[in-house]
């Protein structure tokens, strides 16, 4: 018997218009009414986990930041949160800045930029509840952005960071020449400071060391007397690892990458397959 259901936001609950279907919306629902619990656990904002969980009536803590946050589903205020220390951060702007590769910061609901230009300037957008029925344009989303704040903090990142100690919970590193991305990931990973998942193919996350999805999953259950065996995870990345290895149930979705699919224990369709709710008609219910 599963008590609690995570799901990944992006590549798993939501689609690959970014939305969440009317057949996923409701297989969650149904497991509600079963009395198994339903968590988000995201690389996104707590802002957008949380406007999305509102979406589907969720009522367990979420997570977000890749876990370095978890989330109240009422209020979307923080309850805990493992931020990046400031020696890591100055060290991890040392390697970037040697690469002439792109960083931005994450703080709880704010992304801080040296500069607003086309690469980030979509992000609050991105990070929406998407209507079908709604034009996508600002004006009509302008109620949830405005929960995320777009920082432009000038070219002196060091000073920055410097005078946020115990603010910055996630960096995401962007870097076309993969060669370079490559030293980056693994020179940051050799550090023993920072906690990096590859989150696409030109990029990748930063957190502290030790946080990872998985990490506030295992801190949740165990505040609320759940074990590993009665969990399921769903999920398609590499930031899912952690949680697919740990979970009872780890279920990979179709469209998962290769290596995903290889660690879990089934795989379920393509998020275009609605394969969440597949995966709940198949396994939870």
């Amino acid at each position: 018997m599963h008590r609690l259901l995570a799901l990944d936001l992006d590549g798993t609950m939501l689609n690959t218009n970014k939305v969440i279907t009317s057949e996923t919306r409701s297989s969650i629902q149904q497991l509600m009414a079963n009395e198994v619990a339903v968590t988000i656990a995201s690389g996104r904002f707590p802002a957008s986990v949380w406007l999305h969980a509102k979406e589907i009536l969720l009522n367990f803590t979420l997570v977000a930041l890749n876990g370095a946050v978890t989330v109240d589903p009422k209020t979307g205020q923080m309850i805990e949160g493992s931020p990046l220390e400031t020696t890591s951060l100055l060290y991890m702007l040392d390697v970037i800045e040697e690469e002439g590769a792109y960083v931005h910061f994450y703080g709880y609901n704010a992304l801080y930029v040296r500069q607003i230009n086309d690469l980030n300037r979509s992000w609050p957008m991105n990070n929406v509840v998407v209507r079908p029925e709604l034009t996508w344009t600002e004006d009509h989303y302008r109620d949830q952005t405005e929960l995320i704040r777009l920082v432009e903090v000038g070219s002196d990142f060091r000073t920055f960071v410097n005078s946020m100690p115990g603010m910055i919970y996630k960096a995401a590193v962007i870097c076309t020449n993969l060669a370079a991305r490559e030293r980056i990931f693994k020179r940051l990973e050799a550090s023993g400071m920072l906690q990096c998942t590859k989150t696409g193919s030109l990029r990748f996350d930063v957190n502290a060391i030790g946080i990872s999805k998985r990490d506030a999953l295992e801190r949740l259950c165990r505040k609320q007397g759940i074990d590993r065996q009665e969990v399921a995870v769903a999920g398609d990345y590499d930031n899912d690892l952690d949680m697919l290895q740990w979970a009872g149930l780890g279920i990979a979705m179709g469209n998962a990458e290769p290596h995903v699919k290889a660690i879990a224990n089934v795989i379920t369709g393509t998020n275009e397959q609605d394969g969440v709710a597949m995966a709940i008609r198949n396994y939870l219910l």
